[in-house]
């Protein structure tokens, strides 16, 4: 049997409205988190570390909020939306945002994601870069993290390897085999096929 004949088988949703983020009933949406501790302590820390009013602060410019009440008020700090007028505004007391114009609101951490163009699968990264541009410490991943990545290790070792394979075949199959095809003896043929595949895993691996 040759070389190639072992190879084994390739197995209705509502428009926010200011009320929802600005009254004591309605409390802004926590940010929707996807699996991974990586992704759950920088997002608790942020929202704990900086306040909203910080952050629009700096992204609006010097002079570019003005008190309204209990709130400050400025032109809107997205990029996505050019706001001629004054229509975002902050509230210190409870901590959020919103922009009447372009109806978006949330807590610190939503307005770092969609100012510095994050998508919401990377608030975990907008998080991380809030907590450095206000010279807080990112929260380092837990000892559980590090031992499930340690039990882990011998199935994604194995995925590599797998995949690997599958690669050295497929160049094999197409780079060497029509080269040993035109072998017209049958046992030199055979005698080929098995170290010229012996010799391409060595190469490839």
């Amino acid at each position: 049997m040759t070389v190639l004949e072992s190879y084994p088988p390739t197995n209705n949703n509502t428009t926010p409205t200011r009320s929802k983020f600005l009254s004591d009933e309605h409390r802004p949406e926590r940010t929707r988190r996807f699996r991974g501790v990586s992704y759950v302590f920088p997002i608790d820390a942020a929202k704990e570390a900086v306040p909203v009013i910080d952050l629009a602060d700096r992204l609006c410019g010097p002079g570019g909020l003005r008190r309204a009440g209990k709130e400050w008020a400025g032109r809107c700090p997205l990029p996505d939306h050019e706001d001629r007028s004054p229509s975002f505004t902050a509230n210190p007391e409870r901590n959020v945002w919103f922009c009447h114009g372009c109806l978006r609101g949330g807590d610190v951490v939503t307005l770092a994601q969609l100012a510095w163009n994050y998508a919401q699968r990377d608030s975990h990264i907008a998080a991380a870069d809030l907590l450095h541009e206000f010279g807080h410490v990112i929260p380092q991943r837990p000892a559980a993290y590090f031992r499930k990545q340690e039990r882990q290790k011998p199935i994604r070792d194995a995925i590599e390897e797998t995949k690997k394979n599958i690669v050295r075949r497929r160049l094999f199959r197409h780079l060497i085999l029509p080269l040993i095809d035109a072998i017209e003896d049958d046992e030199e043929r055979s005698r080929e096929l098995d170290r010229a595949w012996t010799d391409f895993q060595r190469l490839a691996s």
